[in-house]
């Protein structure tokens, strides 16, 4: 038979034996857990940023120029830049440019006040400033020249840009988005490879794309005769970034 003292020491131990066992069953559970565990989940990654970039010709050319008419009075310089302006779409329309491919993308009027240029005390007199611009978008950018040249013989006296591109950019871009994810790949696995280490699966891909042209030069006294403006098209270029994030192999 126990005392009250020793049956209280046996329960003491008892419940301890216990508490191991359950503890050691958990520790055994998680060493499980760690072997079970596939090595392409075990939370380490390399992430890496991979470009890509695939060029062609530029099929079209947008470019921008209006009219620009200045008088003491408004309505006069309303009538002024009308007049002009529909010289240039003229010269414009005679190309064979469609409707669809000419728009307005600025029209506005601004009033500047004079002032003596002795006293530096405004005169009463007004000029008003009438601005008339549009984007013309050129599906045969051989006559991209042709048309500087005649808008500004027709009137133009500003010219805004020219920037040339491609009417659909869709296979370009998957072009170089093929091209940006083999340069990621190839990146991570010489970096795997210095880390003695193997690239598992992809867990995260995230991409950047952007098209770009070099940027044309012009002459515009060369359109004052109606000769046609010298531009050179270049190429165009679509470049595809991106980071893809892979898991490791130990």
């Amino acid at each position: 038979m126990f005392n009250k003292f020793g049956r209280k020491s046996f329960m003491v131990l008892m419940l301890a034996a216990v508490v191991l066992g359950v503890a050691g069953c958990g520790s055994l559970a998680e060493a499980g857990g760690g072997v079970a565990q596939s090595s392409g989940d075990n939370g380490y990654t390399i992430s890496i940023n991979g470009s890509g970039i695939a060029t062609t010709t530029p099929n079209v050319a947008d470019i921008q120029f209006g009219v620009e008419s200045i008088h003491s009075d408004a309505a006069q310089a309303i009538s002024d830049n009308t007049t002009k302006m529909q010289a240039v779409l003229a010269a414009v329309k005679a190309l064979g440019v469609a409707d669809k491919d000419v728009q307005t993308v600025n029209y506005n009027m601004w009033i500047e006040q004079i002032y003596n240029q002795e006293t530096g005390m405004p005169t009463g007199e007004m000029r008003y400033h009438v601005t008339n611009q549009v984007s013309v978008r050129l599906r045969d950018i051989t006559k991209s020249g042709e048309l500087l040249g005649a808008v500004l013989e027709a009137g133009a006296n500003n010219v805004n840009g020219i920037t040339f591109g491609v009417d659909d950019p869709t296979e370009l871009q998957n072009e170089a988005r093929v091209a940006a994810v083999k340069n990621a790949r190839a990146k991570a696995e010489a970096l795997a490879a210095g880390l003695g280490v193997r690239l598992g699966k992809v867990r995260l891909v995230s991409e950047y794309t952007s098209g770009s042209a070099p940027i044309p030069m012009y002459d515009m006294a060369m359109g004052k005769g109606g000769e046609a403006v010298s531009i050179a098209g270049g190429s165009y270029n679509v470049t595809v970034e991106v980071q893809v994030t892979f898991d490791i192999i130990q």
